[in-house]
């Protein structure tokens, strides 16, 4: 007789081989939560890095950070694309 640890793995690898993966409800929401907040904290720090460059500007230095906040702009924007696609696979589970 096979444990239920067996047997999850069995079904496990056996979805694996067919090109089925099985991700419970709540990981996959907690999945979408955490790329949801990376977004809004990568956004603060865009808004911080806008702040410096003006600042910097007021005191007619050169701005160092807009490099940064394009290259975390283009990172928000990706995280967010695999948010909503996370979103839309689960919504199509469901």
């Amino acid at each position: 007789m096979m444990s239920n640890s067996d047997l999850v793995n069995e079904v496990i690898d056996r979805l694996k081989d067919e090109g089925f993966l099985m991700i419970t409800d709540d990981f996959i929401d907690q999945l979408i939560i955490t790329l949801h907040a990376n977004v809004s904290a990568i956004n603060s720090l865009i808004e911080i890095v806008e702040v410096e460059n003006q600042l910097l500007a007021l005191r007619r230095e050169l701005p160092t950070g807009s490099r940064q906040v394009d290259s975390l702009k283009e990172l928000s924007t990706r995280i967010a694309e695999i948010a909503f696609n996370v979103e839309g696979v689960r919504d199509e589970q469901r």
